[in-house]
């Protein structure tokens, strides 16, 4: 660079060093060199070329500064220029979706609003045809707790049973309010008649059967003054057919009738697909019955009249299939009827209301939570 002050410093400092060092071959070369430079710090032209060099470099440093300085401007300028353009490009795409999603917004609004309206209107419809349908409910309800009612005052009174049998028991269910089963007594000339049937169906459409039933059981006994048992189930289907039974419908009931004659102690019936169950000596036995219905059904013979041969202390007992049909215990499986048959044996020797109540917890607890699928109907004498 010619700075030729510094070299003649620097080579009398080291002329010193090599001095204190001995050695004088190069303490003697640095004092030449000292020397030298000191006569070309007396160069006048030497002394300009100095200070144009050291010009020259400071004028390049700076536009070399000057240059970078640019350069970092430009691309601070660049890049801000580039993040300012990303920006305003993401404002006029988020405003253009904030439009968007107001407009969408606002339309729902205006649907919610108007879906609002409507759900409204229709609630109110569904409102007023429930308050209908509930007053037309009550009348239908009212109507059929009018016809139970009626059903049971039609069925056997209890001081009409009291008044002919020893003992009894009556453990009578409806799965509805009314029902298909029914229990029917009266008294004509020293006989006294008993009657336990399960009509077509339940609910409604079985306590229609049961009333038509019980009216031509009563008209065959008190008006036609038919006495057998079986003659009575003749009368009776004659006159379901003939009031009911079209298109091969086969409506009627299953039942038993059993006519207690007081001036000979004797009783006698006649069966329609149930067995009656008699218990002697600890014993028991199904009773005969034909298989055919008091109704239209595959046979038309006439029905046949059995004598039953009990003696003083037995028990019998006369029950539709409602007990034995219900689905329940731990496998959700039918009582069935041999079930039945063993409790009425095991519990015959008790007093008939005890009898009563534990056929009712028995089959209460049989049932469970489960829906009761038909009319329960069991009849309990002690003869």
């Amino acid at each position: 660079m010619g700075y030729p002050e510094n070299i003649s410093l620097a080579a009398t400092i080291l002329e010193d060093i090599y001095l204190k060092e001995e050695k004088y071959n190069k303490a003697h070369e640095m004092l030449k060199l000292a020397v030298k430079m000191r006569d070309s710090i007396s160069n006048d032209e030497t002394h300009k070329s100095t200070l144009k060099k050291q010009l020259q470099y400071e004028f390049e440093k700076r536009e070399v500064i000057s240059k970078a300085d640019q350069e970092k401007r430009e691309l601070t300028y660049q890049a801000t220029s580039k993040q300012q353009q990303i920006i305003i490009i993401a404002s006029v795409a988020g405003f253009i979706l904030c439009l968007f999603f107001g407009v969408f917004i606002y339309n729902r609004f205006k649907v919610t609003q108007r879906q609002n309206v409507t759900i409204q209107e229709q609630k109110k419809v569904v409102e007023e045809q429930k308050q209908i349908v509930e007053a037309h409910q009550k009348e239908v309800v009212d109507s059929i707790n009018y016809a139970k009612r009626i059903q049971y005052a039609l069925l056997a009174h209890e001081d009409l049973l009291k008044g002919n049998l020893e003992s009894h028991f009556v453990l009578f269910k409806p799965k509805d309010i009314v029902s298909g089963d029914f229990y029917w007594a009266t008294e004509h000339d020293n006989n006294f008649y008993l009657a336990v049937c399960d009509s077509t169906g339940h609910g409604v459409p079985g306590a229609f059967m049961s009333l038509l039933s019980i009216g031509f059981l009563s008209e065959a006994i008190k008006e036609k003054n038919i006495q057998e048992p079986n003659k009575v189930f003749d009368y009776v289907r004659k006159r379901l057919i003939e009031s009911i039974t079209n298109e091969n419908q086969k409506d009627g009931f299953d039942g038993i009738l059993l006519r207690f004659n007081k001036l000979t102690n004797t009783i006698t019936y006649s069966a329609s697909n149930n067995h009656p169950i008699v218990i002697s000596n600890n014993a028991l036995q199904h009773l005969e019955c034909n298989k055919m219905p008091v109704g239209k059904g595959e046979k038309s013979e006439s029905f046949t009249l059995y004598d039953m041969n009990v003696s003083k202390g037995d028990s019998i007992y006369l029950y539709t299939d409602g007990y034995a049909d219900q689905f329940g215990g731990e496998k959700g499986k039918k009582f069935k009827y041999k079930p039945l048959n063993n409790l009425l044996l095991e519990i015959h020797h008790t007093p008939l209301s005890s009898q009563k109540e534990v056929l009712d917890s028995t089959f209460k607890d049989w049932q469970g939570s489960l829906e009761q699928v038909d009319d329960v109907l069991v009849v309990g004498i002690k003869v």
